[in-house]
């Protein structure tokens, strides 16, 4: 097994007055990075200054970028942005960005729906998430840059925190809400203890508990391996801490960063720069191909642009989860030694089960596994029967001859479920009223004859079937379409779909396909 630091817990011993010892012991302490701007490598300065020129393009003012159909997350960490940068001009900036960006939040005293800023200006719709986003930015703002800010933008920072607090306490969200639930109790506790609001303070707290004790009940967070959600789940964990007043919330924070690094790092493949499926909310198959919030993280980590998973240009799908670099560089990195060798190069063939507590539709636990090999990878889910296009319920992925990242997809549609050994993927049925499963496959140069019934001989792959239903089609589909329909945001230059049709009255406990892959 890999050299990895053995993370031993002392852990859930609740003292009655609630505090909580919670204790990693270590082989080597964590590779702790704090940022400024003019000590930034020259690849980490490179991503930095991209995303503040594509915010702000030459020739254009402030005034001209905040428009109608802006992000207000965007433009919130983009005024953290110059504030951590402070280069002449860069406080006025963010002076004027925020002055906007607090004009822009709904109060409302009488129904009590605190802090919701818009989602864009022109629609006048609200995204209740904001308030923990744009509110934690505002805290990181507020508690390192006060010194650069007129007062009056204090004030009124101060006012808009206390609100989204508020409104965080008002919504209270699950803990299995993972990325919007760790920033919900920082942002509760911490509004509560620097302005003396006790209610908010406790349940800042309380939800805090409620986060770390379901993931150590599985060590897996509900919204489990999603390349964009993890990236913000980090910055949630470096929030509590780095910034936490609660002694008791800071060393949660430390203890699960710890914790939650190793366990993204083992299901990451350095070599495929990918994490396998499934994917439980996903925006993308290929973390090289569009900007994913855990591939920003990973790229700052390695600080090597030949071992980051990102498109190498700012025209890359979803380049808006660049702004995140923002609260990375002011929070920092903490990660154990031996998982930042392992971003940097794959270590070896492991095959992973993981049972992830989560409410979706289906069962309450869900079963993960995963087998990650050098060349390629798989993984898939058993009990979700949600049906929403974010869920990958299993994926193959292979590296080809050219060095490109080709896979198969098990869409989230609800009708199957997944199961994973060393050497094969089986897929199961789900929905009994399914009367068809489909699966589509993204590799350069397949076309329709290369799916034979037995054997599907691709580019750098071959895939042995086993099944007895009878396939109904085998067709070439319109990529943008598929990328659309299944919430793949990089481009898909070929797309196969294999529909199987499935008998009635089929008994569920004997698997529909069985793909054993082959490189």
């Amino acid at each position: 097994m890999k050299n990895i630091s053995t993370l031993l817990v002392a852990f859930l011993s609740l003292l009655s007055s609630g505090s909580v010892k919670a204790i990693y012991f270590k082989e080597d302490e964590p590779v702790t990075k704090k940022y400024t701007y003019q000590f930034l490598s020259p690849y980490q300065k490179h991503l930095f200054e991209a995303f503040i020129n594509d915010e702000i393009p030459t020739g254009k003012k402030i005034a001209e970028v905040l428009t109608n159909h802006t992000s207000l997350r965007s433009k919130t960490r983009l005024a953290e942005a110059l504030l951590f940068r402070n280069k002449a001009g860069d406080k006025e900036n963010a002076a004027e960005i925020l002055t906007w960006i607090l004009k822009n939040q709904h109060r409302d005293e009488n129904t009590k729906i605190y802090g919701i800023w818009k989602t864009n200006i022109d629609d006048d719709k609200f995204d209740q998430n904001w308030r923990e986003f744009i509110g934690c930015e505002l805290i990181i703002i507020r508690h390192k840059y006060s010194h650069l800010l007129p007062k009056d933008i204090l004030k009124e920072i101060e006012i808009g925190l206390v609100h989204a607090a508020r409104g965080a306490l008002k919504r209270n969200v699950g803990a299995d809400y993972t990325n919007i639930s760790i920033m919900s109790a920082f942002l509760m506790n911490y509004v509560g203890t620097e302005f003396k609001i006790e209610e908010l303070k406790t349940a800042g707290l309380k939800k805090a508990h409620d986060v770390f004790n379901l993931f150590q009940s599985h060590k897996t967070f509900s919204e489990y391996n999603s390349p964009t959600y993890y990236g913000v789940t980090l910055v949630a964990i470096a929030l509590w801490r780095e910034l936490a007043f609660s002694p008791e919330i800071k060393q949660m924070g430390q203890t699960l960063e710890a914790a939650f690094w190793h366990e993204a790092t083992t299901f990451y493949n350095a070599n495929l720069k990918n994490m396998p499926g499934p994917y439980f909310r996903g925006y993308g198959m290929d973390m090289q191909k569009y900007f994913s919030i855990m591939g920003i993280w990973i790229a700052i980590a390695v600080d090597n642009e030949k071992q980051a998973p990102i498109p190498p240009t700012t025209d890359g799908p979803k380049y808006g989860e660049m702004s995140n670099i923002a609260p990375i560089f002011n929070l920092g990195l903490s990660i154990p030694k031996a998982d930042l060798a392992a971003l940097k190069a794959f270590t070896e063939p492991r095959f992973i089960s993981r049972t992830v507590p989560n409410k979706y539709i289906g069962d309450s636990l869900k079963e993960v596994t995963a087998m990650i090999n050098k060349d390629w990878m798989m993984g898939g889910v058993w009990g979700n029967r949600r049906i929403w296009n974010q869920i990958k319920t299993g994926a193959i992925h292979w590296k080809t001859v050219d060095g490109d990242v080709a896979w198969l997809l098990v869409p989230g549609n609800g009708k199957t479920n997944v199961k994973v050994n060393k050497t094969d993927m089986s897929l199961y049925l789900a929905d009994t009223k399914a009367t068809s499963i489909e699966l589509f496959v993204s590799v350069k140069e397949a076309i329709v004859d290369s799916f034979a019934d037995k054997v599907w001989t691709l580019p750098a792959m071959t895939m042995n079937i086993n099944t007895a239903l009878k396939r109904k089609t085998v067709e070439k589909i319109d990529a943008a379409l598929f990328e659309k329909d299944q919430a793949v945001s990089e481009h898909c230059s070929n797309v196969i779909k294999i529909v199987y049709e499935i008998p009635t009255s089929w008994d569920a406990s004997k698997p529909l396909l069985e793909i054993t892959p082959k490189k």
